[in-house]
Protein backbone atom coordinates (compact mmCIF):
# COMPACT_ATOMS: atom_id res chain seq x y z
CA UNK A 1 0.00 0.00 0.00
CA UNK A 2 1.38 3.44 -1.08
CA UNK A 3 0.23 5.89 1.84
CA UNK A 4 -0.43 9.92 0.66
CA UNK A 5 2.33 11.98 0.97
CA UNK A 6 2.05 13.86 4.16
CA UNK A 7 1.04 17.73 3.51
CA UNK A 8 0.63 20.43 5.52
CA UNK A 9 -1.81 23.45 5.14
CA UNK A 10 -0.71 27.21 4.82
CA UNK A 11 1.84 26.80 7.42
CA UNK A 12 5.05 24.74 7.84
CA UNK A 13 5.34 21.69 9.47
CA UNK A 14 6.80 22.74 12.79
CA UNK A 15 8.42 20.20 15.32
CA UNK A 16 9.00 21.36 18.76
CA UNK A 17 9.45 19.07 22.55
CA UNK A 18 5.58 20.34 23.37
CA UNK A 19 3.21 22.61 21.81
CA UNK A 20 3.49 24.93 24.94
CA UNK A 21 5.85 27.55 24.54
CA UNK A 22 8.67 27.39 27.50
CA UNK A 23 7.69 23.64 28.57
CA UNK A 24 10.04 21.26 30.04
CA UNK A 25 10.38 18.60 27.20
CA UNK A 26 9.74 14.91 27.71
CA UNK A 27 13.37 13.99 26.88
CA UNK A 28 14.80 16.44 29.02
CA UNK A 29 11.90 15.54 31.97
CA UNK A 30 12.78 12.11 31.99
CA UNK A 31 15.59 9.10 33.39
CA UNK A 32 18.15 8.31 30.74
CA UNK A 33 16.23 5.08 30.59
CA UNK A 34 12.83 6.00 29.82
CA UNK A 35 12.91 6.46 25.73
CA UNK A 36 9.61 8.03 25.58
CA UNK A 37 10.05 10.10 21.71
CA UNK A 38 8.97 13.67 21.56
CA UNK A 39 5.89 15.21 20.60
CA UNK A 40 5.70 16.53 17.01
CA UNK A 41 3.42 19.52 16.25
CA UNK A 42 2.42 20.27 13.04
CA UNK A 43 1.07 23.88 11.24
CA UNK A 44 -2.61 23.50 10.81
CA UNK A 45 -3.14 27.64 9.98
CA UNK A 46 -0.70 30.74 10.04
CA UNK A 47 -1.24 30.88 13.91
CA UNK A 48 -2.32 27.17 14.57
CA UNK A 49 -0.38 24.31 15.77
CA UNK A 50 -1.66 21.17 16.57
CA UNK A 51 -0.43 17.71 17.89
CA UNK A 52 -1.71 14.11 18.37
CA UNK A 53 -2.59 13.74 22.08
CA UNK A 54 -4.38 10.13 22.22
CA UNK A 55 -5.58 7.69 19.34
CA UNK A 56 -7.56 4.36 20.02
CA UNK A 57 -8.66 1.62 18.16
CA UNK A 58 -10.48 -0.43 20.47
CA UNK A 59 -13.13 -3.40 19.74
CA UNK A 60 -16.31 -3.22 21.03
CA UNK A 61 -18.97 -5.58 21.11
CA UNK A 62 -20.65 -5.18 17.84
CA UNK A 63 -17.35 -4.08 16.16
CA UNK A 64 -14.64 -1.11 16.75
CA UNK A 65 -14.37 2.08 18.34
CA UNK A 66 -12.09 5.07 16.71
CA UNK A 67 -11.23 8.00 18.65
CA UNK A 68 -8.89 10.75 17.90
CA UNK A 69 -8.28 13.91 20.73
CA UNK A 70 -5.35 16.69 19.03
CA UNK A 71 -4.27 19.76 20.99
CA UNK A 72 -4.88 22.94 19.33
CA UNK A 73 -2.25 26.16 19.84
CA UNK A 74 -3.29 29.52 18.77
CA UNK A 75 0.44 31.21 18.66
CA UNK A 76 -1.01 34.35 17.49
CA UNK A 77 -1.85 37.96 19.58
CA UNK A 78 -5.64 37.70 18.51
CA UNK A 79 -8.73 35.53 18.30
CA UNK A 80 -8.51 32.70 15.62
CA UNK A 81 -11.15 30.34 14.24
CA UNK A 82 -10.08 26.79 13.97
CA UNK A 83 -11.02 26.09 10.24
CA UNK A 84 -13.58 24.21 9.37
CA UNK A 85 -12.93 20.76 9.03
CA UNK A 86 -13.64 16.75 9.18
CA UNK A 87 -11.13 14.80 10.97
CA UNK A 88 -10.25 11.57 9.44
CA UNK A 89 -8.06 8.11 10.25
CA UNK A 90 -6.91 6.40 7.07
CA UNK A 91 -5.85 2.40 8.04
CA UNK A 92 -2.73 0.93 6.66
CA UNK A 93 -5.24 -0.87 4.32
CA UNK A 94 -6.57 1.59 2.83
CA UNK A 95 -9.90 2.31 4.53
CA UNK A 96 -10.72 6.09 5.55
CA UNK A 97 -13.17 6.71 8.64
CA UNK A 98 -14.58 10.76 9.57
CA UNK A 99 -15.55 10.88 12.63
CA UNK A 100 -17.35 12.66 14.85
CA UNK A 101 -16.37 15.95 16.86
CA UNK A 102 -17.06 15.95 20.67
CA UNK A 103 -20.29 18.49 21.10
CA UNK A 104 -18.55 21.16 23.40
CA UNK A 105 -15.05 21.44 20.89
CA UNK A 106 -14.11 24.73 20.91
CA UNK A 107 -14.82 26.61 17.43
CA UNK A 108 -12.09 29.45 18.27
CA UNK A 109 -9.01 29.75 20.10
CA UNK A 110 -7.73 33.04 22.43
CA UNK A 111 -4.21 33.82 21.97
CA UNK A 112 -1.76 31.76 23.46
CA UNK A 113 -5.03 29.47 24.13
CA UNK A 114 -4.11 25.74 24.24
CA UNK A 115 -7.20 23.47 23.48
CA UNK A 116 -8.30 19.60 23.04
CA UNK A 117 -10.47 18.43 20.58
CA UNK A 118 -12.16 15.07 20.80
CA UNK A 119 -13.52 12.92 18.23
CA UNK A 120 -15.28 9.61 17.67
CA UNK A 121 -17.14 7.01 16.16
CA UNK A 122 -17.73 3.76 16.33
CA UNK A 123 -18.47 1.70 13.04
CA UNK A 124 -19.69 -2.33 13.21
CA UNK A 125 -16.70 -3.11 11.81
CA UNK A 126 -13.97 -5.27 12.99
CA UNK A 127 -10.58 -6.19 11.97
CA UNK A 128 -10.29 -2.27 11.00
CA UNK A 129 -6.50 -2.42 11.25
CA UNK A 130 -3.76 -0.27 11.86
CA UNK A 131 -4.24 3.61 11.64
CA UNK A 132 -1.54 5.27 8.88
CA UNK A 133 -2.67 8.84 9.31
CA UNK A 134 -4.89 11.89 10.07
CA UNK A 135 -6.03 14.22 8.37
CA UNK A 136 -8.02 17.42 8.36
CA UNK A 137 -10.11 17.91 5.60
CA UNK A 138 -12.12 21.25 5.15
CA UNK A 139 -15.43 19.90 2.96
CA UNK A 140 -17.20 22.35 0.91
CA UNK A 141 -20.77 21.68 0.77
CA UNK A 142 -22.03 25.06 -1.36
CA UNK A 143 -20.48 23.60 -4.29
CA UNK A 144 -21.41 20.73 -6.42
CA UNK A 145 -20.30 18.73 -6.92
CA UNK A 146 -18.68 19.63 -3.20
CA UNK A 147 -15.06 20.26 -3.01
CA UNK A 148 -13.34 18.91 -0.51
CA UNK A 149 -9.28 20.41 0.59
CA UNK A 150 -6.76 19.01 2.59
CA UNK A 151 -5.40 20.89 5.44
CA UNK A 152 -3.15 18.74 7.65
CA UNK A 153 -1.95 15.03 7.41
CA UNK A 154 -0.08 13.80 9.77
CA UNK A 155 0.93 10.39 10.74
CA UNK A 156 -1.23 8.75 13.51
CA UNK A 157 2.13 8.18 15.90
CA UNK A 158 1.34 5.67 18.96
CA UNK A 159 -1.94 4.21 18.70
CA UNK A 160 -3.65 1.80 21.37
CA UNK A 161 -5.47 -0.99 20.51
CA UNK A 162 -6.27 -2.43 23.49
CA UNK A 163 -4.63 -5.71 25.95
CA UNK A 164 -5.84 -8.26 23.34
CA UNK A 165 -2.72 -10.69 21.68
CA UNK A 166 -3.81 -9.62 18.16
CA UNK A 167 -3.17 -5.99 18.99
CA UNK A 168 -0.96 -5.07 16.51
CA UNK A 169 1.47 -2.77 19.38
CA UNK A 170 1.66 -2.33 22.54
CA UNK A 171 2.59 0.75 24.84
CA UNK A 172 6.19 1.00 26.05
CA UNK A 173 6.63 -0.94 29.47
CA UNK A 174 8.25 0.47 32.59
CA UNK A 175 9.78 -1.60 35.19
CA UNK A 176 8.77 -0.72 38.92
CA UNK A 177 10.02 2.31 40.38
CA UNK A 178 11.29 4.02 37.06
CA UNK A 179 9.82 7.86 36.87
CA UNK A 180 8.11 8.92 33.69
CA UNK A 181 6.30 11.25 32.07
CA UNK A 182 2.93 10.73 30.26
CA UNK A 183 3.67 11.04 26.75
CA UNK A 184 1.36 12.97 24.13
CA UNK A 185 0.53 14.94 27.44
CA UNK A 186 1.06 18.61 27.56
CA UNK A 187 2.49 18.63 30.83
CA UNK A 188 5.66 18.37 32.52
CA UNK A 189 4.75 16.31 35.88
CA UNK A 190 7.01 13.72 36.57
CA UNK A 191 5.54 10.55 38.08
CA UNK A 192 7.62 7.38 40.32
CA UNK A 193 5.52 4.29 41.13
CA UNK A 194 5.84 3.91 44.67
CA UNK A 195 3.54 1.33 45.93
CA UNK A 196 1.15 -1.40 44.91
CA UNK A 197 -0.13 -4.02 46.90
CA UNK A 198 -3.08 -6.40 47.05
CA UNK A 199 -5.67 -6.01 49.54
CA UNK A 200 -8.95 -7.55 50.71
CA UNK A 201 -11.47 -5.41 52.70
CA UNK A 202 -15.29 -5.80 53.56
CA UNK A 203 -15.67 -3.71 50.27
CA UNK A 204 -14.35 -6.18 48.05
CA UNK A 205 -10.57 -7.48 46.68
CA UNK A 206 -8.77 -4.39 45.01
CA UNK A 207 -5.31 -3.39 43.74
CA UNK A 208 -4.07 -0.09 45.52
CA UNK A 209 -1.36 1.94 43.34
CA UNK A 210 0.27 5.04 45.02
CA UNK A 211 2.27 7.16 42.70
CA UNK A 212 4.48 9.76 43.64
CA UNK A 213 3.46 13.28 41.39
CA UNK A 214 6.32 16.12 41.62
CA UNK A 215 6.74 19.52 38.93
CA UNK A 216 10.23 19.66 38.26
CA UNK A 217 9.76 22.85 35.92
CA UNK A 218 8.98 26.46 37.10
CA UNK A 219 5.56 27.28 36.82
CA UNK A 220 2.50 25.58 37.35
CA UNK A 221 0.96 22.48 36.20
CA UNK A 222 -2.26 20.97 36.03
CA UNK A 223 -2.53 17.43 36.40
CA UNK A 224 -3.98 15.97 33.36
CA UNK A 225 -6.86 13.67 33.73
CA UNK A 226 -5.49 9.89 33.93
CA UNK A 227 -5.85 6.58 35.86
CA UNK A 228 -4.22 3.42 36.49
CA UNK A 229 -5.93 -0.12 34.92
CA UNK A 230 -5.29 -3.63 35.85
CA UNK A 231 -4.37 -5.72 33.69
CA UNK A 232 -4.51 -9.82 33.89
CA UNK A 233 -4.24 -11.58 30.37
CA UNK A 234 -6.70 -10.05 28.10
CA UNK A 235 -9.12 -8.66 30.24
CA UNK A 236 -8.91 -4.80 32.20
CA UNK A 237 -9.84 -3.35 35.24
CA UNK A 238 -10.43 0.40 35.69
CA UNK A 239 -8.99 1.77 38.09
CA UNK A 240 -10.51 4.47 40.12
CA UNK A 241 -8.36 7.84 41.01
CA UNK A 242 -9.17 8.38 44.81
CA UNK A 243 -7.61 12.39 45.21
CA UNK A 244 -10.21 14.99 44.90
CA UNK A 245 -8.28 17.68 46.14
CA UNK A 246 -4.85 17.31 43.78
CA UNK A 247 -5.37 19.10 40.92
CA UNK A 248 -1.99 21.52 39.96
CA UNK A 249 1.47 21.61 41.03
CA UNK A 250 3.58 24.43 41.96
CA UNK A 251 6.78 24.69 41.02
CA UNK A 252 9.08 21.77 42.98
CA UNK A 253 6.26 20.82 44.66
CA UNK A 254 4.91 17.07 45.29
CA UNK A 255 2.19 15.04 46.14
CA UNK A 256 0.93 11.59 46.00
CA UNK A 257 -1.88 10.07 43.36
CA UNK A 258 -3.89 7.17 44.94
CA UNK A 259 -5.66 4.82 42.17
CA UNK A 260 -7.95 1.81 43.12
CA UNK A 261 -8.32 -1.13 41.11
CA UNK A 262 -11.25 -3.37 41.99
CA UNK A 263 -10.71 -6.61 41.30
CA UNK A 264 -12.51 -10.37 41.35
CA UNK A 265 -11.46 -13.09 43.51
CA UNK A 266 -9.06 -15.02 42.38
CA UNK A 267 -8.13 -12.43 39.76
CA UNK A 268 -4.20 -12.08 39.52
CA UNK A 269 -2.75 -9.23 37.57
CA UNK A 270 -0.19 -9.20 34.86
CA UNK A 271 0.98 -5.70 34.61
CA UNK A 272 -0.62 -2.42 35.16
CA UNK A 273 -1.73 0.06 32.83
CA UNK A 274 -1.66 4.38 32.78
CA UNK A 275 -4.88 5.17 30.62
CA UNK A 276 -5.70 8.78 29.20
CA UNK A 277 -8.79 10.00 29.45
CA UNK A 278 -10.96 12.16 27.20
CA UNK A 279 -14.73 13.45 27.05
CA UNK A 280 -16.39 13.06 24.56
CA UNK A 281 -20.10 14.57 24.32
CA UNK A 282 -22.42 13.59 21.55
CA UNK A 283 -26.04 12.71 20.39
CA UNK A 284 -26.92 10.43 23.41
CA UNK A 285 -25.15 11.89 26.14
CA UNK A 286 -21.36 11.90 27.23
CA UNK A 287 -18.85 9.09 27.30
CA UNK A 288 -15.11 8.58 28.58
CA UNK A 289 -12.81 7.96 26.04
CA UNK A 290 -9.75 6.07 27.34
CA UNK A 291 -6.36 5.30 25.94
CA UNK A 292 -3.33 2.94 27.43
CA UNK A 293 -0.27 5.36 27.38
CA UNK A 294 2.43 3.08 29.22
CA UNK A 295 2.40 -0.21 30.97
CA UNK A 296 4.35 -0.43 34.50
CA UNK A 297 5.17 -3.90 35.29
CA UNK A 298 4.41 -4.77 39.09
CA UNK A 299 6.72 -4.59 41.68
CA UNK A 300 8.57 -8.43 42.10
CA UNK A 301 9.34 -8.58 45.34
CA UNK A 302 7.07 -8.35 48.80
CA UNK A 303 8.99 -5.95 51.90
CA UNK A 304 10.43 -7.88 54.56
CA UNK A 305 12.37 -7.17 57.48
CA UNK A 306 15.37 -7.56 55.46
CA UNK A 307 14.17 -4.83 53.32
CA UNK A 308 13.97 -1.77 55.63
CA UNK A 309 15.86 0.72 58.21
CA UNK A 310 16.53 -1.84 62.09
CA UNK A 311 14.69 0.15 64.53
CA UNK A 312 15.78 1.21 68.03
CA UNK A 313 12.88 1.13 70.43
CA UNK A 314 12.18 4.92 71.41
CA UNK A 315 13.66 6.72 68.82
CA UNK A 316 11.42 8.68 65.93
CA UNK A 317 10.70 6.71 63.24
CA UNK A 318 10.73 8.79 60.00
CA UNK A 319 7.76 9.22 58.75
CA UNK A 320 7.25 10.07 55.05
CA UNK A 321 7.20 14.01 54.87
CA UNK A 322 4.72 14.04 52.00
CA UNK A 323 1.92 12.40 54.24
CA UNK A 324 -1.32 14.10 55.23
CA UNK A 325 -2.05 11.50 58.17
CA UNK A 326 0.64 12.55 60.57
CA UNK A 327 0.94 16.11 61.45
CA UNK A 328 5.05 17.16 60.58
CA UNK A 329 5.16 18.62 64.49
CA UNK A 330 4.15 15.03 65.34
CA UNK A 331 7.01 12.81 66.76
CA UNK A 332 5.70 8.92 66.67
CA UNK A 333 8.36 5.98 68.54
CA UNK A 334 7.55 2.39 69.24
CA UNK A 335 7.91 1.82 72.78
CA UNK A 336 7.12 -1.68 72.62
CA UNK A 337 6.29 -5.10 70.89
CA UNK A 338 5.58 -7.86 72.58
CA UNK A 339 4.01 -11.46 71.05
CA UNK A 340 2.91 -13.71 73.23
CA UNK A 341 1.14 -17.03 73.24
CA UNK A 342 -2.25 -16.73 74.99
CA UNK A 343 -3.50 -19.87 77.11
CA UNK A 344 -7.01 -21.16 76.61
CA UNK A 345 -7.34 -18.50 73.78
CA UNK A 346 -5.71 -20.50 70.52
CA UNK A 347 -3.73 -18.21 69.26
CA UNK A 348 -0.55 -15.85 69.79
CA UNK A 349 -1.37 -12.18 70.47
CA UNK A 350 0.93 -9.27 69.80
CA UNK A 351 0.76 -5.97 71.17
CA UNK A 352 2.43 -2.68 69.62
CA UNK A 353 2.89 0.07 71.70
CA UNK A 354 3.83 3.66 70.44
CA UNK A 355 4.19 7.21 72.14
CA UNK A 356 3.20 10.35 70.02
CA UNK A 357 4.45 13.67 71.21
CA UNK A 358 3.49 17.29 70.13
CA UNK A 359 6.50 19.00 69.41
CA UNK A 360 4.62 22.24 68.06
CA UNK A 361 3.60 24.81 70.48
CA UNK A 362 -0.44 24.65 69.50
CA UNK A 363 -2.94 21.66 70.29
CA UNK A 364 -2.85 19.21 67.05
CA UNK A 365 -5.14 16.58 66.30
CA UNK A 366 -4.13 12.85 67.25
CA UNK A 367 -3.52 11.03 64.23
CA UNK A 368 -5.01 8.33 62.91
CA UNK A 369 -3.15 5.69 61.05
CA UNK A 370 -3.35 2.06 60.64
CA UNK A 371 -0.56 -0.37 61.71
CA UNK A 372 0.58 -3.56 59.80
CA UNK A 373 3.23 -6.51 60.99
CA UNK A 374 4.62 -9.02 58.20
CA UNK A 375 7.26 -11.99 58.84
CA UNK A 376 10.13 -12.22 56.79
CA UNK A 377 7.33 -14.43 54.41
CA UNK A 378 5.52 -11.78 53.56
CA UNK A 379 2.55 -12.99 55.63
CA UNK A 380 1.30 -9.72 57.10
CA UNK A 381 -1.54 -9.25 60.21
CA UNK A 382 -3.57 -6.18 60.30
CA UNK A 383 -3.40 -4.23 63.87
CA UNK A 384 -6.04 -3.39 65.78
CA UNK A 385 -6.24 0.44 67.52
CA UNK A 386 -7.34 0.44 70.69
CA UNK A 387 -10.99 1.53 70.98
CA UNK A 388 -10.65 5.70 72.95
CA UNK A 389 -8.07 7.96 72.47
CA UNK A 390 -7.39 11.82 73.63
CA UNK A 391 -8.95 13.68 70.29
CA UNK A 392 -6.36 17.02 70.90
CA UNK A 393 -2.77 16.15 72.22
CA UNK A 394 -1.32 19.62 73.96
CA UNK A 395 1.84 21.09 73.33
CA UNK A 396 4.85 19.67 74.93
CA UNK A 397 2.72 16.79 75.98
CA UNK A 398 3.18 12.61 74.70
CA UNK A 399 0.38 9.88 74.38
CA UNK A 400 0.00 6.48 74.47
CA UNK A 401 -1.66 4.23 71.63
CA UNK A 402 -1.97 0.89 71.78
CA UNK A 403 -2.53 -1.93 68.75
CA UNK A 404 -2.69 -5.55 68.98
CA UNK A 405 -2.63 -8.07 65.98
CA UNK A 406 -3.80 -11.63 66.34
CA UNK A 407 -1.22 -14.42 65.00
CA UNK A 408 -1.73 -18.30 64.69
CA UNK A 409 0.31 -20.38 66.77
CA UNK A 410 2.38 -21.31 64.19
CA UNK A 411 3.77 -18.38 64.09
CA UNK A 412 7.36 -18.55 65.19
CA UNK A 413 9.08 -14.81 63.73
CA UNK A 414 10.91 -12.66 66.31
CA UNK A 415 12.09 -10.42 63.48
CA UNK A 416 8.82 -8.35 61.77
CA UNK A 417 8.42 -5.49 59.05
CA UNK A 418 6.45 -2.95 61.19
CA UNK A 419 4.42 -0.54 58.86
CA UNK A 420 2.13 2.40 59.41
CA UNK A 421 -0.37 3.29 57.30
CA UNK A 422 -2.66 5.90 55.83
CA UNK A 423 -6.20 5.11 56.04
CA UNK A 424 -7.68 7.90 54.64
CA UNK A 425 -6.18 8.77 51.08
CA UNK A 426 -7.44 5.25 49.48
CA UNK A 427 -10.19 4.41 52.00
CA UNK A 428 -11.23 1.79 52.69
CA UNK A 429 -7.98 0.70 51.58
CA UNK A 430 -4.57 1.76 52.84
CA UNK A 431 -1.17 2.75 51.88
CA UNK A 432 2.28 3.11 53.75
CA UNK A 433 3.53 6.17 55.25
CA UNK A 434 6.29 4.50 57.39
CA UNK A 435 8.11 1.19 57.47
CA UNK A 436 10.83 -0.29 60.03
CA UNK A 437 12.02 -3.35 60.62
CA UNK A 438 11.70 -4.66 64.47
CA UNK A 439 12.30 -7.25 66.56
CA UNK A 440 9.66 -8.61 69.10
CA UNK A 441 10.70 -7.37 72.73
CA UNK A 442 11.39 -10.10 75.83
CA UNK A 443 10.77 -9.63 79.20
CA UNK A 444 14.27 -10.14 81.21
CA UNK A 445 11.73 -11.95 84.30
CA UNK A 446 9.11 -14.15 84.80
CA UNK A 447 7.25 -11.52 87.18
CA UNK A 448 8.51 -8.29 85.95
CA UNK A 449 6.86 -6.89 82.33
CA UNK A 450 6.42 -3.52 80.79
CA UNK A 451 3.35 -1.57 79.72
CA UNK A 452 4.58 1.38 78.65
CA UNK A 453 4.79 3.85 80.22
CA UNK A 454 4.85 1.74 83.32
CA UNK A 455 7.53 -1.25 84.87
CA UNK A 456 5.59 -3.77 86.57
CA UNK A 457 6.72 -6.12 89.14
CA UNK A 458 4.85 -9.03 90.97
CA UNK A 459 5.84 -10.11 93.69
CA UNK A 460 3.09 -12.51 94.19
CA UNK A 461 -0.46 -13.11 94.26
CA UNK A 462 -2.72 -14.79 96.93
CA UNK A 463 -5.87 -15.72 96.31
CA UNK A 464 -8.79 -16.53 98.93
CA UNK A 465 -12.27 -17.62 98.91
CA UNK A 466 -15.62 -16.80 100.51
CA UNK A 467 -18.33 -19.48 100.98
CA UNK A 468 -21.82 -17.42 100.88
CA UNK A 469 -25.50 -19.04 100.46
CA UNK A 470 -23.55 -22.20 98.72
CA UNK A 471 -21.71 -20.34 96.56
CA UNK A 472 -17.83 -19.22 96.56
CA UNK A 473 -16.34 -15.75 95.75
CA UNK A 474 -12.50 -15.50 95.06
CA UNK A 475 -10.26 -12.67 96.44
CA UNK A 476 -6.42 -11.79 94.89
CA UNK A 477 -4.04 -10.48 97.19
CA UNK A 478 -1.44 -8.34 95.07
CA UNK A 479 2.17 -7.67 95.98
CA UNK A 480 3.75 -5.74 93.70
CA UNK A 481 5.88 -2.74 92.10
CA UNK A 482 4.58 -0.33 90.19
CA UNK A 483 6.87 2.30 88.24
CA UNK A 484 5.76 5.24 85.49
CA UNK A 485 8.98 5.90 83.51
CA UNK A 486 8.36 9.22 82.51
CA UNK A 487 5.23 11.80 82.28
CA UNK A 488 3.55 10.64 80.10
CA UNK A 489 -0.46 11.59 79.82
CA UNK A 490 -2.49 8.30 80.77
CA UNK A 491 -5.75 8.28 81.02
CA UNK A 492 -8.98 6.04 81.20
CA UNK A 493 -8.28 5.02 77.50
CA UNK A 494 -5.18 3.03 79.20
CA UNK A 495 -5.03 -0.76 78.99
CA UNK A 496 -5.82 -2.87 82.24
CA UNK A 497 -4.54 -5.64 84.05
CA UNK A 498 -7.35 -8.63 84.21
CA UNK A 499 -6.53 -11.30 86.94
CA UNK A 500 -8.01 -14.70 86.38
CA UNK A 501 -8.46 -17.40 88.36
CA UNK A 502 -8.30 -20.86 87.05
CA UNK A 503 -8.73 -24.19 88.68
CA UNK A 504 -7.21 -27.67 88.26
CA UNK A 505 -9.90 -28.47 85.53
CA UNK A 506 -9.14 -25.39 83.51
CA UNK A 507 -12.19 -23.66 84.36
CA UNK A 508 -12.34 -20.11 85.32
CA UNK A 509 -13.31 -19.41 88.19
CA UNK A 510 -13.03 -15.73 88.98
CA UNK A 511 -12.15 -12.34 87.53
CA UNK A 512 -10.90 -8.81 88.11
CA UNK A 513 -10.02 -6.04 85.90
CA UNK A 514 -7.52 -3.26 87.88
CA UNK A 515 -6.67 -0.24 86.31
CA UNK A 516 -3.29 2.26 86.59
CA UNK A 517 -4.78 5.01 86.10
CA UNK A 518 -7.83 7.06 88.38
CA UNK A 519 -8.57 6.80 92.10
CA UNK A 520 -8.76 2.85 92.21
CA UNK A 521 -5.58 2.38 90.36
CA UNK A 522 -2.95 -0.52 91.41
CA UNK A 523 0.39 1.25 92.90
CA UNK A 524 3.07 0.07 94.54
CA UNK A 525 2.39 -2.03 97.60
CA UNK A 526 0.18 -4.91 98.89
CA UNK A 527 -3.83 -4.41 97.64
CA UNK A 528 -6.65 -6.95 97.53
CA UNK A 529 -8.81 -7.39 94.38
CA UNK A 530 -12.19 -9.23 94.74
CA UNK A 531 -13.73 -11.29 91.57
CA UNK A 532 -16.87 -10.55 92.35
CA UNK A 533 -18.23 -11.07 89.05
CA UNK A 534 -17.90 -15.11 88.76
CA UNK A 535 -19.27 -17.58 91.33
CA UNK A 536 -19.30 -21.29 91.18
CA UNK A 537 -21.17 -24.00 93.35
CA UNK A 538 -17.78 -25.70 92.94
CA UNK A 539 -14.73 -25.28 94.65
CA UNK A 540 -11.13 -27.31 93.64
CA UNK A 541 -7.62 -26.48 94.69
CA UNK A 542 -4.74 -26.06 93.66
CA UNK A 543 -5.29 -22.55 91.77
CA UNK A 544 -3.38 -20.75 89.17
CA UNK A 545 -3.48 -17.14 88.63
CA UNK A 546 -3.35 -15.79 85.21
CA UNK A 547 -2.23 -12.09 84.10
CA UNK A 548 -3.05 -10.17 80.98
CA UNK A 549 -2.99 -6.87 79.61
CA UNK A 550 -6.53 -5.97 78.27
CA UNK A 551 -6.98 -3.12 75.53
CA UNK A 552 -10.48 -2.72 74.42
CA UNK A 553 -9.72 -2.30 70.07
CA UNK A 554 -11.88 -1.44 67.00
CA UNK A 555 -12.76 -5.38 66.85
CA UNK A 556 -13.27 -6.61 70.68
CA UNK A 557 -10.47 -7.02 73.71
CA UNK A 558 -7.34 -7.85 73.19
CA UNK A 559 -5.51 -10.06 75.88
CA UNK A 560 -2.05 -10.36 76.08
CA UNK A 561 -0.63 -12.73 78.53
CA UNK A 562 1.62 -11.65 80.66
CA UNK A 563 2.14 -14.48 83.47
CA UNK A 564 1.23 -16.95 85.66
CA UNK A 565 1.43 -17.58 89.23
CA UNK A 566 0.29 -20.90 91.49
Amino acid sequence: MKYPTLKTGAAALLISALILPGAMSASAALPETNTIPQVINYGLSDQIRVAVKNASVVPTKTGTQLSVTVRLYNGGNATVRVPEHELRVLTKGGLTYTLKPSAVNKAALEPQEVAELVYAVSVEVKNIGELAQISFVNVDLYTYPKTERNLLTLPAGDVWYGVGETAPSKPQQLVWGQSFTIPGINSGLMYTPLEATIQNTSSGKAAVVKLLAENPGTGRESVPTFRIDGVAGEKMYAGQSSETDVTALEAGEKSYLHFVIPLEQGVSLSELLLVSTDTFAGKEGTAVLSTGKLTLALPTTKPTSSHVTNYSYGEPIAIDALSKVIDVQTEVSLMEFHLHENPEEGHKTAVAKFKLKNNSDSPVAMPIFGTEISNDQGVAYRGSRQMNTVATMNPGLSYVVSYSYTLPQTEEEDHYTMKLLDQLSAAPYTTTVAAVSVKQEEEQERQSFSLYPFEIKVNGVQVSYLYNNGMYQYKFGVDMDVKQLENVVVDSNFSKLRFEVVDNAGRIVGTQDATLTGPKKLISGKQVLEANNITTDHFSYPFTVHLYEVIETETGTAKRFLMSDQ
